[in-house]
């Protein structure tokens, strides 16, 4: 940051670096050191889809662990969801546990979103670093 004052001393300009980027339908303030935070940072409510379907694939990785349901297709049966949906989402299970975390704390790049994990996730975490621009 940085602060300056018009010559006749009227007027003070105050420079504050940063950018916004949008996650989750929110604007994101992301600042030079790479942080991130929203201006209502303050409420507990979560609505980041991508820290969502994180969530949801620990919870369904958990289920399938603990023999809760045996199947795949016992999870989408007992969810109400396709399958297929089910499978892309449980892939975000062999995140990193950098990238994981980054998203988390909503301090990720843009090149990480549900569209590009759909793509592909590599199973090597410094090829995911890679691929989706942070380290792994």
């Amino acid at each position: 940051m940085t602060a300056r004052l018009s010559a006749d001393g009227t007027i003070l300009h105050i420079h504050i670096p940063m950018c916004l980027r949008r996650r989750g339908g929110k604007k994101v303030i992301i600042t030079p050191d790479g942080g991130a935070s929203r201006p209502d940072s303050a409420s507990p409510v979560i609505d980041d889809p991508l820290v969502k379907a994180l969530v949801k694939a620990r919870r369904w990785q958990t289920m399938l662990e603990s023999g809760e349901v045996a199947t795949i297709k016992d999870l989408a049966v007992k969810e109400g969801m396709e399958r297929s949906y089910l499978a892309r989402i449980l892939r975000l299970n062999i995140l990193s546990p950098a990238i994981v975390e980054r998203v988390l704390t909503g301090n990720y790049p843009d090149s990480i979103n549900l569209e590009t994990l759909r793509t592909g996730i590599p199973l090597d975490w410094e090829e995911q670093g890679v691929k989706f621009g942070v380290g792994g």
